[in-house]
C-alpha cells in the first residue's frame, strides 16, 4: 500500500505540472520591439508647393538645390524652419556636398523625416520628406475561443500612415475590407497602437471560430501589404490532453493496487500454514 501511496502523489504532481494555468494568445512575428515614444510632428510650414520625397528607413536621402550658385553667397539649409546645425538629431550624420547645393544623408532614421529647404539669394525650394511605409505582421497567431485577441500591425516609417485592415475565410479566398467590426461582428473594433499608428490594432472581445481565417493590413504608398493567418482553438481543446493523462494515471495506480493485493495474499497464506502446523 505504501507503494501504491507514493505512485499516487507522483501523478498528482506531474498532473500539476503539465496542466497550464492560463491560456496565451499568440502574437506575432516576428519578434516583439518596445514601443517608441511618438516623433515629434512635422513643421505645419510645409506649403502645398513643396513635393513629397519618400525615402527608406536606413536608406540614404539626397536632395538637391536646384538654384544658381553665386561664389559669394552660401546655401543654407533648414528642417522644419530650424538650421540644420541646430537640428541636434541630425549631428554629424548628414553632409553638403557640391558647394552645399546638396544635401546627403546615409542610413537614414525614421525620425529624419519633415520639412526641408535650402535658399540662396532669396530663392528657396522646399521638400515633404516621408519615410516609405513598411507595414509587418506576425505569420501566425493563435487565441482560444471566448478569449481577447490582440493583433497589431507594425509600421517602419514615419509619419505613421493610417492602416487599413481586410480579412478572408479561406486560404485562397478575396480579401474583404474590415473596419469597426465589419464581417466579424459584435465585439470587433480598431484602436491606435502604442507606437502611434492610426488603427494599427484590431481588437476582438471574444475571439469566435468564426473569426478564424486571414487578416491583411496596409498603408498607403507600402510596398506590400502584410497577413497573418489566425488560427481559433476549442475552448476544450486542452482538457482532452488531460483527460487522457488522467486514464493513464488510473490505469497505473490500479495496476500497482492490483499486484500489492496479489502479491500479500501468498504472505498471508503461508503464515495461516505456519500457524497450524505449531499447533498440532
Amino acid at each position: 500500500m505504501a507503494r501504491a501511496a507514493f505512485c499516487l502523489s507522483i501523478a498528482f504532481l506531474f498532473l500539476a505540472s503539465v496542466i497550464p494555468s492560463e491560456a496565451q494568445n499568440t502574437e506575432a512575428a516576428a519578434p516583439t520591439e518596445p514601443a517608441t515614444a511618438a516623433a515629434p510632428a512635422a513643421s505645419a510650414e510645409a506649403a502645398a508647393d513643396a513635393p513629397e520625397l519618400l525615402f527608406d528607413v536606413r536608406g540614404n536621402i539626397t536632395l538637391l538645390c536646384p538654384l544658381v550658385s553665386d561664389k559669394n553667397l552660401d546655401y543654407e539649409w533648414r528642417k522644419n524652419g530650424t538650421e540644420l546645425s541646430q537640428v541636434w538629431e541630425l549631428a554629424g550624420r548628414y553632409s553638403l556636398e557640391r558647394g552645399g547645393a546638396e544635401f546627403h544623408v546615409a542610413r537614414a532614421l525614421e525620425d529624419d523625416f519633415g520639412t526641408y529647404a535650402c535658399a540662396l539669394a532669396g530663392e528657396s525650394r522646399r521638400w515633404a520628406v516621408r519615410g516609405r511605409p513598411h507595414v509587418k505582421l506576425p505569420a501566425n497567431a493563435n487565441v482560444v475561443e471566448g478569449q481577447k485577441l490582440k493583433l497589431t500591425c507594425k509600421v517602419v516609417g514615419k509619419p505613421h500612415p493610417r492602416v487599413s485592415w481586410s480579412y478572408s475565410n479561406s486560404s485562397d479566398g478575396e480579401f474583404a475590407p474590415l473596419g469597426d467590426g465589419a464581417a466579424l461582428g459584435d465585439g470587433a473594433a480598431l484602436a491606435d497602437s502604442e507606437a502611434g499608428v492610426p488603427d494599427g490594432v484590431l481588437l476582438l472581445a471574444a475571439a469566435a471560430r468564426r473569426h478564424a481565417g486571414r487578416y491583411r493590413c496596409s498603408a498607403p504608398a507600402a510596398p506590400a501589404p502584410a497577413t497573418a493567418t489566425l488560427r481559433v482553438k476549442d475552448m476544450y481543446a486542452a482538457l482532452w490532453p488531460f483527460l487522457g493523462i488522467c486514464a493513464e494515471v488510473l490505469v497505473l495506480c490500479a495496476a500497482i493496487l492490483l499486484y500489492e493485493r496479489r502479491r500479500t495474499k501468498p504472505d498471508l497464506d503461508d503464515s495461516d500454514d505456519n500457524h497450524d502446523q505449531k499447533k498440532s
